[in-house]
């Protein structure tokens, strides 16, 4: 028997709540943005936060990232997950901004992993081009890693649609959310 509309969206909701605090196929997301000059731009993220009310997500990345300035431009932005284990992909659109709450910004350096803390500490810029891969790890052991850095920003996007597609199930299933002023509307789609 089929899920409902309903236990489809509850059952998203579950998965990025789960994908938050443990390890899971919806941890990594690949984030689409679009460059000044109308170029795709896809990179993956690590799910930092999650609030099913509003629908909203929340990632890290260096302030001096290209993805920070594409954003900022144009906020607009899609996800895709890929659940292999359940074949299940989880695509989510909405619109990204920069948070700048210091406690906020504090609670999640707090949850990083030292060496990830370090990444922050870098005189580099993502992206910059250098000699070696060596080169990238200088200066970064006496940077002190209890506050953040103006430079680790946080990036909440607000979800605007949701779109599950389950290829295990015959036929295929596809459904779509779309955020309304009184809620979430549920449709199917054809696959």
């Amino acid at each position: 028997m089929a899920l409902s509309l309903d236990a489809h969206l509850q059952a998203i909701w579950q998965k990025l709540t789960h994908a938050v605090s443990t390890r899971s196929p919806f941890t990594l997301m690949q984030l689409a943005s679009v460059t000044g000059n109308a170029q795709p731009k896809l990179r993956t993220i690590v799910l930092r936060d999650f609030s099913p009310a509003p629908a909203s997500l929340l990632f890290t990345t260096d302030a001096r990232s290209a993805k920070v300035q594409e954003m900022r431009a144009n906020p607009h932005v899609s996800l895709l997950g890929w659940d292999a284990e359940n074949s299940l992909q989880l695509r989510l659109e909405g619109e990204a901004c920069r948070v700048d709450e210091r406690e906020l910004r504090h609670a999640i350096w707090q949850t990083l992993r030292p060496s990830a803390q370090q990444l922050f500490h870098s005189p580099d810029s993502p992206g910059t081009i250098l000699d070696a891969p060596e080169a990238a790890c200088a200066g970064h052991a006496s940077a002190s890693l209890t506050d953040p850095p103006e430079n680790f920003a946080l990036i909440r996007i607000m979800v605007k649609r949701i779109e599950l597609l389950d290829v295990s199930a015959d036929p295929h299933q596809r459904c779509e959310f779309l955020l309304q002023a009184h809620g979430w509307a549920g449709r199917w789609l054809a696959p």
